[in-house]
């Protein structure tokens, strides 16, 4: 009898962007990178990746010598998925928009097994041609969400079967303070008192997507006002100047000048203290597949508010951890805003319980499960 054990599959994770900017889907890319990292140092996988556009890593993450990264050279990338060998046996696919290369190195390698990763929008319509294809055939899709595997069947026909619903985690490397008091350089940096209450959103501020919300709690703060004088809310996040220039005239239009701040992108290093100098998170979307916001923030123990008609219940867990609302409900968004902001709440618990739902070793071994098995 052989004592000889089967060698630990080869599994290549072909990703757009991880290191280059810092979006939800940038986000996930890194945790998988990680996951994919450890399962290697286990043993359960040989590990590669391949990137069009990117030009290094983390080491934290990946090692930069498993990487092939294309530093946005997107025709030598699709020369080398025509010519150069690739000795892998799993393709995992961390967007669908990848469909046109994923068909060239299926063509070559028939064989080759297929595990697709979707996070909302990019699938939440009918699909044709590359993607479509890819959707078909996938030997298996991770979705982040039951909201969006739903979407898959009823709007593409993909067998449920062939889905496996993986939540996203809190990065692993995500800063989780230990004092949840309010920053002191902030309260300094935007002129508050520490008893000041301070509703935050921190999104991409994109004239062109426009489902965030944000522009409803921007509507919703005279009433706020009325009951809280001097709430501030500080809309966070890179912004295109068009769609600054549309909250700036709302914000005129509405007199809530001394009300609110739009101090831009807010560097990672920084997030986890925004976190904690606001009483409540908000951003009711109408089109988020998860929402990695949301759990970023009640780890920090700050309370969460998202809307109620995407995947975001699924990372708040209303009635457990956040509150969910109609978006399109000012009076909603507002009474719901304004019932948080008059709860004493234990942050610390909040925190707890978030960290207890989404740490990452809960991640990395259903993941782990899912890609080597």
């Amino acid at each position: 009898m052989s004592n000889t054990t089967a060698a630990p599959k080869s599994i290549c994770f072909m990703f757009l962007k991880a290191f280059l900017a810092t979006g939800g889907i940038e986000k996930v890319n890194r945790v998988i990178l990680k996951s994919l990292w450890d399962m290697e140092k286990e043993g359960q996988a040989k590990v590669s990746a391949l990137s069009p556009y990117a030009i290094g890593t983390d080491p934290h993450y990946f090692p930069a010598e498993k990487l092939n990264g294309y530093k946005g050279n997107k025709l030598r990338f699709m020369m080398d998925l025509l010519w150069r060998p690739y000795p892998f046996d799993t393709m995992l696919v961390g967007h669908i928009n990848l469909a046109p290369a994923v068909c060239i190195l299926k063509k070559r390698y028939p064989s080759l097994k297929i595990i697709l990763i979707v996070h909302g929008i990019e699938v939440w319509r009918k699909l044709k041609g590359s993607k479509r294809w890819l959707l078909q055939h996938a030997d298996q899709i991770i979705s982040v969400s039951e909201f969006t595997k739903g979407k898959l069947k009823n709007l593409n026909g993909i067998n449920p079967e062939k889905v496996a619903v993986l939540p996203n985690c809190l990065d692993p490397f995500f800063k989780i303070p230990e004092n949840l008091e309010k920053p002191a350089y902030l309260l300094k940096q935007y002129q508050l008192r520490p008893d000041q209450k301070v509703i935050l959103t921190v999104a991409r501020l994109n004239a062109h997507e426009g489902y965030k919300g944000y522009d409803k709690v921007l509507q919703c703060m005279p009433a706020l006002i009325e009951q809280f004088p001097d709430v501030q809310y500080i809309l966070a996040g890179k912004y295109d100047h068009p769609e600054r220039a549309r909250l700036e005239t709302i914000i005129q239009q509405l007199g809530i000048e001394k009300n609110v701040t739009i101090p831009g992108f807010i560097a990672d290093e920084n997030l986890t203290d925004h976190y904690c100098l606001a009483d409540v998170f908000v951003m009711p979307s109408k089109k988020e597949g998860f929402g990695i916001v949301f759990i970023e923030a009640m780890a920090c123990g700050t309370p969460a508010i998202g809307g109620n008609t995407d995947g975001s219940p699924e990372a708040l867990r209303p009635g457990t951890l956040g509150y969910v609302v109609n978006p399109e409900d000012l009076q909603a968004i507002s009474a719901t805003i304004a019932t948080v902001l008059n709860t004493s709440q234990s942050g610390t618990q909040l925190q707890q319980k978030t960290a207890d739902c989404y740490n990452y070793p809960q991640y990395n071994k259903q993941f782990s499960q899912i890609t080597a098995a």
